[in-house]
C-alpha cells in the first residue's frame, strides 16, 4: 500500500492511498463470494448459487462497489496503524481509481492535530502567584445558614405572598418552578410582582421576553429550626454547634484548595497559550460546542423547568447567538486540554497500571454492588479517562501546580 499525505491547512490533510492491483482483486474475489452468500435465484437454496451462474447475474459495478468498501475500510486502518498523524475526525472519502485488475486509488480529507512546540513553561509555572488559603468567621457563619435552610419545615400560608415565603407558581400555563422569595429568580421583576399576591391569582407582567402570564400555585411559611448544639446533632456525628462549626471550616478549607489549584492550573495554561501558537481542528471546536449546547438545554429542562425556546425568548438570544458564544469558550477549552496534552507527551509522563487499578477499584466502592457496577459500566472507557486523569495531575505536580 502506498500514502500520500497533502496539506489543506495545518490542521486538515488529504491522504491518498493506492492499494496494489493484486490486493484489490482479492477483495473483489472476496466481495462477489459474500454476493453469492446473499443470492437466490429459482432451483437453488439461498446461497449455493454456482459461482459461475452468479457472475452471470451479479453486474461487475456492483462487485467493485462492494469490494472498494472493504478496500477502503482495510486501507484506512492500516494507514492509521502506520501513519504518526494523530487523526481526530472521520474521513471524507473520494474514489479516484477503481477497476478490475487496476491499482484502487482513494483519498481521505480529514482533520488532525497539529503538534504544539512548547516553551519556557517552567518561567511560566513560578511566575504563579502563591497564596494564602483562609477560612473566615463569615464563611462558616454562611455555611451554616445554608444547612439551616436546608432543614427547613414548610407549613402551607394563606394571605399575601412575603419575603421568606415559599413560593410555587406555573409560567404561561405550561412551566413550573418554585423557590424562596427574596432570594433572586433569573425572570427580571418577577419575584416584585408575586409579592402581596395571594394562592391560585394570576397576573400578567412584562419581562425582558415579552408579556408573561404568572399563576401563584402555592405558598408556604419556611420555618427555620434553631441553630444551637442540639439542632448541630441532628446533623451527624457532632457533639455540639462548636464541632458541627469546625467541620464545616474542615469543608471550606478543601473547597478553598480546590479552587486556588484549579485557578492557578486555568492561569497557567492560559500564559503559555498567550505565548504559543495552538492550531486548533475546526471538527474539535464543533463537536465541544455541540456538547456544550446539549448541557445548556439539559440544565434549563431541570433547573428551570421550561423548554429551550421559551429559555431562548425570555434571554432575547437566538441558538446561533449562543452557539457563537459558546465558539469562544470552546476553544478556550480546547487550548489548554491540548497545551497539558503536549506535556505530557513532552515529559514521557505516563499512569502505571497498578495506578488505574487502584482508582478503578476506589472508584467502585462507591456503588452498592461493585460486581454488579463492574458488568454494568463500561470500564474500558472509565479506565482510559482515569489513565487521563492521572497523567494530568502529574504534569501539573511536576510544575508545582498540586
Amino acid at each position: 500500500m502506498k500514502s500520500e499525505i497533502k496539506d489543506i491547512s495545518p490542521t486538515r490533510k488529504s491522504i491518498e492511498i493506492e492499494i496494489p492491483a493484486e490486493e484489490f482483486d482479492s477483495f473483489f474475489n472476496q466481495a462477489l463470494k459474500e454476493l453469492i452468500k446473499e443470492m437466490e435465484l429459482p432451483g437453488f437454496r439461498k446461497g449455493m448459487v454456482p459461482e459461475s451462474i452468479a457472475r452471470e447475474k451479479i453486474s461487475e459495478n456492483h462487485v467493485l462497489s462492494h469490494a472498494s468498501e472493504m478496500a477502503i475500510k482495510q486501507g484506512w486502518t492500516d494507514f492509521l496503524k502506520q501513519t504518526d498523524l494523530e487523526v481526530v475526525s472521520q474521513p471524507i472519502i473520494n474514489i479516484l481509481k477503481m477497476a478490475k485488475g487496476n491499482p484502487f486509488v482513494f483519498s481521505a480529507e480529514t482533520d488532525v492535530l497539529k503538534e504544539i512546540k512548547l516553551s519556557d513553561i517552567g518561567a511560566i509555572a513560578k511566575s504563579i502567584k502563591k497564596e494564602e488559603i483562609s477560612v473566615e468567621a463569615k464563611d462558616i457563619d454562611e455555611a451554616i445558614l445554608w444547612l439551616q435552610q436546608s432543614r427547613a419545615k414548610l407549613e402551607d400560608k394563606e394571605g399575601a405572598a412575603e419575603k421568606g415565603d415559599f413560593a410555587e407558581i406555573t409560567l404561561d400555563n405550561k412551566s413550573k418552578d418554585g423557590f424562596i422569595l427574596g432570594k433572586g429568580h433569573h425572570i427580571k421583576n418577577l419575584e416584585e410582582n408575586l409579592l402581596g399576591m395571594e394562592k391560585n391569582q394570576e397576573k400578567e407582567l412584562d419581562s425582558e421576553g415579552g408579556k408573561i402570564k404568572v399563576r401563584l400555585d402555592s405558598l408556604k411559611k419556611v420555618q427555620l429550626p434553631e441553630i444551637n448544639d442540639e439542632w448541630a446533632k441532628t446533623l451527624g456525628d457532632f457533639k455540639d454547634l462548636e464541632d458541627l462549626r469546625k467541620s464545616a471550616e474542615q469543608g471550606i478549607r478543601q473547597e478553598k484548595d480546590i479552587a486556588l489549584r484549579q485557578k492557578k492550573r486555568i492561569e497557567f495554561l492560559e500564559k503559555i497559550g498567550a505565548k504559543t501558537k495552538v492550531e486548533i481542528p475546526e471538527t474539535l471546536i464543533k463537536k465541544e460546542v455541540e456538547g456544550m449546547m446539549d448541557n445548556l438545554k439539559a440544565r434549563v429542562s431541570r433547573e428551570l423547568g421550561i423548554g429551550f425556546e421559551d429559555y431562548l425568548a425570555q434571554v432575547k438570544k437566538n441558538k446561533d447567538h449562543i452557539g457563537k458564544e459558546f465558539e469562544k469558550m470552546a476553544e478556550e477549552r480546547i487550548r489548554n486540554f491540548l497545551i497539558i496534552r503536549q506535556i505530557i507527551k513532552d515529559e514521557k509522563i505516563e499512569a502505571a497500571e497498578e495506578e488505574i487499578n487502584q482508582r478503578i477499584e476506589e472508584m467502585l466502592k462507591d456503588y452498592p454492588d461493585s460486581e454488579q457496577a463492574g458488568k454494568e459500566i463500561d470500564l474500558n472507557k472509565i479506565r482510559l479517562y482515569i489513565e487521563d486523569e492521572i497523567k494530568t495531575e502529574k504534569a501539573f505536580n511536576l510544575f508545582g501546580l498540586n
